[in-house]
């Protein structure tokens, strides 16, 4: 299958085209504040570069999230706008599951943190097994010094969330990466767990993608202290 994959939940935003598992074009482009202005035309790029069509695709996958806010509505209303579009199907996959191929370390759990602000986290730990991933927890949205308390010691852990709480995450026994490149989701793992998920029979109507929150937006929050 021809496969898109679209990644907007961070600072760095990338698009890449995918047959089967093997990556045929990829590019990447600026900071957050710009994923709406430049992705359709680095998506346009790709395309040309590898000389398909859009029709060509057989099926788009997107990061969800959790992650920026604004990001994430511009990844998956541009997932949603090429599937009404070109009348293929999406597939809805959650970025820490993205984050966590990024470990190839032969260790027993990984956790992946991201930063969510108001000194919380978000994050899921994962068990590992041949170099498979399979979830521990759920996506949680939490504060660092309680996720320390269910982190099984020796666990590995990376991302954006970790350096602004890292004498917290130090209390424990854990291994920390501080190397910023494994904290960034690609659109080329995006592209290769939505075929994994596809294949293995996992569906997304169009109508029911909406990107992965886990809170509320920090203005809804202060609105709802207030009141």
């Amino acid at each position: 299958m021809k496969v898109v994959g679209i990644e907007t939940s961070g600072s760095i935003g990338s698009v890449a085209v995918c047959d089967g598992n093997t990556v045929v074009g990829r590019q990447t482009f600026g900071k957050a504040s710009n994923h709406g202005k430049e992705i359709v035309s680095s998506l346009e790029a790709v395309f040309n570069e590898v000389k398909w069509k859009p029709e060509d695709i057989d099926l788009i996958a997107v990061s969800i999230g959790p992650g920026s806010y604004t990001g994430l509505r511009i990844g998956v209303t541009c997932a949603k706008t090429l599937a009404y579009g070109l009348g293929k199907p999406v597939i809805d996959v959650p970025t820490l599951d993205v984050l966590a191929r990024n470990i190839k370390d032969d260790v027993k759990h990984i956790c992946p943190v991201i930063d969510a602000k108001r000194k919380r986290v978000y994050a899921c730990i994962y068990d590992r097994n041949n170099s498979k991933n399979r979830r521990a927890t759920d996506f949680l949205i939490i504060t660092p010094d309680k996720l320390i308390d269910i982190l099984p010691e020796s666990t590995l852990i990376f991302g954006d969330g970790v350096a602004p709480y890292k004498e917290i995450f130090a209390q424990m026994k854990v291994t920390i990466i501080e190397d910023e490149k494994p904290g960034i989701a690609e659109a080329v793992d995006v592209a290769r767990l939505g075929l994994e998920r596809y294949e293995q029979g996992e569906r997304c109507e169009i109508n029911a993608l909406v990107p992965l929150y886990l809170r509320k937006s920090e203005a809804e929050e202060k609105l709802q202290e207030r009141r």
